[in-house]
């Protein structure tokens, strides 16, 4: 038995689904609030005008990085996690 539990306290999978196909469905949810976040602030930052201010210049460039960065994940992640699934 896994120890990943979720935070209801309800294991994070049933008995047919691997431990593999558990981490890769927490790791989307993960990244898919992880992306809401990062999208969140970049539009705050150019609701603001900061984001062409130049004092912000490098803080919005690792916005919009680390948000490339993660939606790659999340679909990397959604890739393996349907090949598993099709396996």
């Amino acid at each position: 038995m896994s120890s990943l539990i979720l935070r209801t306290g309800r294991p994070l999978y049933n008995e047919r689904m691997s431990d593999e196909d558990a981490i890769l469905d927490e790791a989307m949810d993960n990244l898919r609030e992880s992306i809401q976040r990062l999208r969140a602030t970049q539009s705050r930052l150019h609701a603001a005008g900061l984001d062409e201010n130049p004092s912000y210049g490098d803080l919005s460039h690792r916005v919009r990085s680390a948000l490339a960065m993660t939606e790659a994940a999340f679909m990397e992640a959604r890739r393996r996690a349907e090949r598993e699934r099709t396996d």
